[in-house]
């Protein structure tokens, strides 16, 4: 199947703050490579892209998967075009409101 995957400017944000994080609690290295493997899994989506759960309750359209337990990734699929097209709306890592900021009834992310 082919496709592609597009990141939101505050998916992409959520995994440089997430990197850093790791980065300062860890190191550099313990941090790529979890951010390497969230972007591993984030690939798997395009072949398997309705395995996430859907979540209309929250948003209409937008799906989740979660990596490892405790990172959960919000997507919504397109596929008017004849490819599948994953769009990452957010990366939440530990524990974060991910519905709140995610929610239908939020006029803007950045609003936070």
């Amino acid at each position: 199947m082919t496709g592609r995957i597009h990141f939101t400017p505050e998916a992409r944000q959520q995994l440089h703050e997430l990197d850093e994080w790791i980065s300062e609690k860890a190191s550099t290295d313990v941090a790529r490579r979890f951010v390497a493997a969230i972007l591993d899994h984030i690939d798997g989506i395009v072949v398997f892209p309705l395995a996430g759960r859907s979540r209309d309750d929250i948003r209409p359209g937008m799906r989740t998967t979660t990596y490892n337990k405790r990172t959960v990734i919000a997507y919504e699929i397109d596929v008017s075009s004849g490819e599948t097209v994953v769009n990452v709306l957010g990366v939440f890592h530990g524990g974060q409101q991910w519905e709140a900021v995610l929610g239908d009834d939020q006029p803007d992310q950045q609003d936070r």
